[in-house]
């Protein structure tokens, strides 16, 4: 079987392979690593029928709409603008999602043309929302009847079309309904709907809202970058000088804190329902205990340890971090972890992360545990074999990963490690620096350099 690790081994496998299966992962492949040499052979996939299954679709062709859209070269736009005539409804949409991921605006005419045009059925929820973000208000009068459409999903594209159009609040209300149905997926298409409507003020809806964190941090990113890249604020002190960026980092940053996805109550909510005084490391213990108590085979030894008033020794913790195949538990651990600050837990916490094995835990787990190092890295010697082994870690999960969530968190984890004392390293070196591709990890490696600056002018040697 043919090994895909670069850009010609892929192209080979989609020119000379007579295997389906293996020619979709090689372009796959190469959209993942948005490679710019496979645009016209991806072209050309695209634009060929000879892949069609029994049941009608064209699995490599919709995948080469997708790669295209991943690469974001804006000559692959003709050719995806021909596939809208493919009567593969899952093509066509990936040919939309397309058009709108490269934001050329050549794609507005045969939008609309595609949006008049007779044919159905049409994949109306992304077309509404592509027509949205081209800003293409003149078909207003053929969008407005799917405000009140069978499909809440399409009802929620209507309603972000119309108020970024009008700006009016009823339209917003359709959106917000969403955000609050019985139904999971609707939730989370509402709060990708919130951050299309390009208004940083509605931040607090999605954060308040029963999401998952992922969810959550998704879409506040979404609205980030739409408001860095509309605010035309050009210097980077600028930036996270301005009040809104630091008020949605803010919330990125609570988040990112969270491996419970919203499960633990948070001490704010605990203040307010009168239980005063509780820490976090206390509300994280009772959590977990109550996690075991409901799943107890296996876990008595941990619970022993965990009724104590304060466990001293995390030994049994760490052994059940890495021994507990319950992500909800291993979640509750790995934040207990975080706020013991245990030295025990470095090796445990490391692992977790995985160094080695980029994706075996949950990434809500690992950028906490990543947090974590931070917070006890100072509890080792300088010179100790486990700072080292922590900045090696650091660099490799802000650098390598496709998480972008754990890059964030080596951001973060600095900043706690540069403030609180000087640091023989540095990790927004000029290369670390040149391997960022997202604005969002961007801003926060500012912002973290200018409090990490303050913070070593205000250190006063010994």
């Amino acid at each position: 079987m043919a090994v895909i690790n670069s850009i010609s081994s892929a192209l080979d496998v989609i020119k000379k392979s007579g295997d389906t299966a293996l020619k979709y992962h090689a372009i796959w492949w190469l959209g993942k690593n948005k490679a710019p040499e496979a645009l016209t052979v991806l072209c050309e996939v695209l634009n060929k029928d000879n892949d069609q299954t029994d049941l009608g679709g064209y699995p490599l062709r919709r995948q080469a709409a997708r790669s295209l859209g991943m690469i974001a070269n804006p000559q692959a736009v003709p050719s995806l603008i021909q596939s809208l005539d493919s009567t593969d409804l899952r093509l066509q949409e990936a040919a939309i999602l397309a058009l709108r991921s490269i934001n050329d605006s050549r794609a507005a005419p045969s939008l609309i043309a595609y949006l008049k045009a007779a044919s159905s059925p049409k994949p109306m929820e992304v077309l509404i929302e592509a027509l949205a973000a081209f800003e293409i208000w003149e078909v207003e009068d053929l969008i407005s009847p799917y405000l009140n459409d069978s499909s809440k999903r399409i009802q929620g594209a209507a309603g972000v079309y119309f108020y970024r159009m009008t700006k009016d609040k009823q339209y917003l209300k359709i959106i917000i309904n969403n955000l609050s149905d019985q139904n999971a997926f609707l939730r989370q298409s509402a709060a990708f709907d919130i951050a299309q409507c390009h208004d940083a003020n509605l931040d607090e809806t999605i954060a308040t809202a029963e999401l998952p964190n992922n969810v959550k941090m998704a879409a506040l990113k979404q609205i980030l970058e739409t408001y860095i890249r509309e605010s035309n604020l050009a210097s980077s002190g600028k930036l996270i000088s301005d009040n809104t960026i630091q008020t949605l980092i803010s919330k990125i940053d609570s988040l990112i804190t969270d491996a419970f996805q919203g499960n633990l109550p948070s001490t704010h909510h605990v203040k307010n329902n009168s239980t005063v005084g509780v820490s976090p490391l206390q509300l994280t213990k009772q959590h977990l205990i109550k996690l075991i108590q409901q799943n107890p085979v296996g876990h008595e030894q941990l619970l022993k340890t965990l009724q104590e008033d304060e466990p001293a020794d995390c030994t049994q913790i760490c052994a059940a971090c890495l021994e507990n195949h319950d992500q909800d538990i291993r979640a509750a651990i790995v934040q207990l972890l975080y706020y013991m600050k245990c030295t025990q837990a470095a090796a445990a916490l490391q692992q977790v992360i995985g160094l080695e094995i980029a994706n075996h835990c949950q990434g809500k787990i690992r950028r906490v545990a990543l947090l974590a190092l931070g917070k006890i890295y100072h509890e080792f010697d300088e010179g100790q074999d486990t700072r080292s082994s922590i900045q090696s870690t650091l660099h490799w999960a802000l650098t390598e990963p496709d998480d972008w969530g754990l890059r964030y968190s080596a951001v973060m984890a600095y900043e706690v490690i540069a403030c609180e004392k000087p640091v023989d390293f540095e990790l927004f070196t000029d290369s670390n620096k040149s391997r960022q591709t997202d604005p969002i990890i961007d801003i926060r490696m500012a912002i973290a350099e200018s409090k990490t600056s303050r913070a070593r002018s205000s250190f006063i040697p010994a």
